[in-house]
């Protein structure tokens, strides 16, 4: 696993390239490596995270036979071996044992399509010297991240945002709908980025850069089936594709562990791991008080499968300390609790092993998230959207007096009476409802913001069945709030995560199944718990599902740094209304998501707009 980095101009400065590229030395602590094209107006750069060929041969950016293709590879391709056989055959000579070395010799063969015989997760540039023409790629399920930036003649793509604003010429100015969606939702969907000029390049795509223009296509897209098979034969064949999809994964030059949480999920990656690689670690990570930890299944999991498992107990100072090096790494305003816990057990992880395998995926895979249960139950009730707009409305002002129950009340009406689109918006985890968006922004700054649901851009027509949810949630959710959450952890600790629940294989498999099947008797993860039943304590498959989010009110997060809030910058500079930010923070209590969304954003507007590092108090 990698940094990259590569730019195209006229006025390249190789001194500011190399510190630009060591921004991403956490990516990539073993090995550097630069290429500067001999027109002096293309330049490549990478950090190396050693894990396959472990040589000076498996150096980046690397080149074919003749110096006429070049390429910065992130990521790992688990086919590179069959993809070698066949390029060989072909007759392409290779000096390496890497699997960067494949998609330089495939790119040669078959041009862009490469991307199409790709197995794994990766992010790369190739520069092609003869058709002068630079060619990027995102995986199909953007596990990978790439940006991009393009402004007067001037393109830089990179692993993460940092290396690009490096360079201090590039203006900090924000994408008020990416601000928009942070306050929304929490994260910050592709192809957005925080910063105007700078975007993602979303999973499943490759950009085109060439005589100044920029081409975007999609290689590669979720699809729907509705095919109808014997459970005995479900069951049999997903067995088969995750326990392919996990041997793939196991490849490594170098030693390789689990991460644990105790759940179903990474349950039962852990015991399929097990049948095929002996003496494996596992990583597990709770919190003091333990009604928010689930250690105890995590070392019940791993002693009934006779497997090492490391634990530890977090407390606040655990979290206080690292706050800081989140709001760093993570780039983008990031309001996920859970961006805690997962930070510091790649942390654990990284001081013993490169590379661990996950259980992320499952709850998207297999319909695991309570919205699909609430989603279910009301969605017989869809005829109730008919009802007049001024009904609908009635309910806006029915009056909360800080009474729960009354704001449950007023929700479930919400529900009942929205389309199967917003009712999905509604149970789904939501920060500051659109509606709220005239009372957070400042007036000024509200004329900026389309207020457009990004998750229509997705679904223009409509959502129907849980099957459509479990798209949206791997197109959106998934993405740019479980990978990117992923990604930034490990890859700031030196670590690679891998993800079978991810091969593309799998997901087109479950995605060709009926929705009756894969839900079936209103039960989430029906199909996963059929497998991990053969392999897993009754417990484990039993047990109410248990997100792996800090306890931040419990840990006195919100008390301790409310302060932030007291002089806000992002409100100072006409962004937020203070009003209605001191409404919030005279009732903590009934908008704790909403302050902690609050709190996080003035950090990183600190951090990453201001320059100014926060010292707590």
């Amino acid at each position: 696993m990698c940094g990259i980095i590569g730019e195209i101009s006229e006025n390249i400065n190789v001194e500011k390239f190399i510190e630009m590229r060591d921004t991403l030395i956490h990516r990539g602590p073993d090995d550097e490596g630069i290429y500067l094209d001999d027109s002096k107006k293309v330049i490549f750069g990478h950090r190396r995270l050693s894990i396959i060929d472990l040589s000076i041969l498996g150096k980046q950016p690397m080149t074919n036979e003749d110096g006429t293709v070049w390429i910065t590879f992130n990521g790992e391709i688990y086919n590179f071996k069959e993809l070698r056989i066949e390029l060989k055959q072909l007759n392409h000579v290779f000096r390496s044992q890497s699997d960067t070395e494949v998609i330089i010799h495939g790119y040669e063969e078959w041009g862009i399509r490469i991307v199409e015989k790709l197995r794994g997760m990766f992010a790369f540039g190739i520069w092609d010297k003869k058709a002068s023409r630079l060619f990027l790629a995102r995986d199909r399920i953007g596990i990978k991240p790439l940006y991009y930036y393009y402004h007067k003649n001037r393109f830089i793509f990179a692993s993460e945002l940092k290396a690009i604003i490096k360079d201090e010429s590039i203006k900090r100015e924000l994408n008020p709908k990416a601000v928009e969606c942070y306050f929304y939702k929490g994260y910050i969907p592709s192809p957005y980025s925080i910063w105007q000029n700078i975007s993602k390049l979303p999973p499943g795509h490759y950009l085109i850069f060439e005589n100044d223009n920029i081409n975007i296509q999609k290689y590669w897209d979720l699809t729907i089936d509705n095919k109808e098979y014997s459970e005995e034969d479900i069951i049999s064949q997903i067995e088969k594709l995750l326990m392919e999809s996990i041997n793939l994964r196991l490849i490594s030059d170098v030693p390789l562990g689990i991460l644990l949480s105790g759940g179903i999920d990474s349950s039962t990656i852990l015991a399929l791991a097990s049948l095929i690689k002996e003496d494996l670690l596992s990583f597990s990570i709770g919190f003091e008080p333990m009604k928010f930890s689930e250690l105890k299944y995590a070392k019940r999991v791993a002693e009934h499968l006779k497997v090492k498992n490391i634990r530890k107990k977090l407390s606040k100072s655990n979290l206080d300390a690292n706050l800081n090096k989140i709001i760093y790494y993570y780039d983008e305003p990031f309001s996920i609790s859970s961006v805690f816990p997962t930070f510091l057990l790649m942390q654990m992880a990284s001081k013993r092993l490169k590379v661990v395998l996950s259980g992320d995926g499952g709850d998207e895979l297999f319909a695991g998230y309570k919205w699909y249960s609430i989603y279910e139950k009301y969605r017989k009730y869809s005829f109730l959207h008919f009802l007049p707009n001024f009904i609908l409305k009635l309910i806006d002002y029915i009056p909360e007096n800080n009474n729960k129950k009354l704001r449950y009340i007023k929700k479930r009406l919400k529900i009942l009476s929205s389309t199967n689109f917003k009712r999905y918006s509604l149970i789904s985890d939501t920060y500051f409802p659109i509606e709220d968006f005239n009372k957070l922004f400042n007036k000024n700054y509200l004329r900026l913001l389309s207020k457009v649901d990004f998750l229509q851009e997705h679904f223009i027509s409509g959502i129907n069945n849980i099957k459509e949810i479990m798209m949206l949630d791997i197109k959106t959710f998934l993405v740019d709030h479980i990978l990117v959450k992923i990604d930034r952890a490990s890859m700031a600790n030196s670590l690679e995560v891998r993800v079978p629940f991810l091969d593309h294989a799998l997901i087109n498999y479950i995605l060709s199944l009926k929705y009756s099947l894969i839900y079936k008797n209103h039960e989430k993860k029906y199909l996963l718990k059929k497998i991990a039943k053969k392999y897993l304590p009754y417990e484990i498959i039993t047990k109410p599902k248990k997100g792996f989010s800090a306890p931040i009110e419990e840990l006195g997060f919100l008390d301790k740094y409310l302060y932030i809030l007291n002089k806000s910058k992002a409100c100072e500079d006409g962004i937020l209304n203070s009003d209605y930010i001191r409404q919030l923070r005279n009732n903590v209590k009934n908008n704790k998501l909403k302050i902690w969304s609050l709190i996080i954003f003035e950090l990183w507007y600190l951090k990453w707009k201001k320059g100014i590092d926060v010292i707590f108090q």
